[in-house]
């Protein structure tokens, strides 16, 4: 099986790919949250310290949590690579409660990926083995297990807690088939052609 295998340029639409990557990003940013509802990635029991030394010069002694749950890796990025001096300082107030910057980079970052998934489809359509479900796998390595410990977003790989591991492995698997579910009935919709599918015994070697 060859996994770099193209579609015919003529298939292809860039521009209707982004814009379904738009769509797709917002509503599977919603999946994604709701994946760490039964399944919450960080325990507000394990610190992070070799990330809470900036905190000091944000807040108060007594109100510095060093806890993984509070320096999630959105809050660490956000502080030490993007310079936000208060990633919870609110965006909006709803019904009281405060949605932060962190929930914002929460959103940013599933469009990004998002619309690439999508735009990479319209060349490779082997990046949407098993519905997409192969793609979520190789974002939980390359981004989670391999980028965020490289950034000092998290900490070491063999420090991570299985739970940790189990709840990005399950929220990224169905962030990413929700992408795909939406790519795939959008695009057509849109075009009204079937989009280039991938045989079900191709799937499976």
């Amino acid at each position: 099986m060859n996994l770099f295998e193209q579609t015919p340029r003529a298939r292809r639409r860039y521009g209707l790919a982004a814009f379904i990557g738009l769509i797709a990003g917002v509503v599977s940013a919603f999946v994604k949250w709701g994946g760490e509802v039964p399944l919450p990635p960080r325990s507000p029991v394990d610190m992070f310290n070799a990330a809470c030394g900036p905190e000091s010069l944000i807040r108060a002694a007594s109100q510095i949590d060093c806890s993984r749950n509070f320096l999630n890796p959105p809050y660490v990025f956000l502080r030490d690579y993007l310079h936000v001096t208060d990633p919870n300082s609110a965006v909006y107030t709803f019904a009281g409660h405060v949605f932060n910057w962190v929930g914002v980079t929460h959103i940013v970052f599933s469009i990004i990926f998002a619309v690439g998934y999508c735009v990479v489809a319209e060349v490779f359509p082997k990046v949407k083995l098993w519905q997409g479900l192969l793609a979520g796998f190789l974002a939980t390595v390359g981004v989670h297990w391999i980028s965020f410990t490289l950034m000092g977003l998290t900490p070491p790989l063999f420090d991570l807690p299985w739970y940790e591991n189990v709840s990005e492995i399950f929220g990224h698997l169905v962030w990413f088939w929700s992408i795909e579910i939406i790519r795939r009935d959008l695009r057509n919709r849109i075009t009204k052609e079937p989009d280039a599918e991938i045989p079900l015994a191709a799937e499976v070697r």
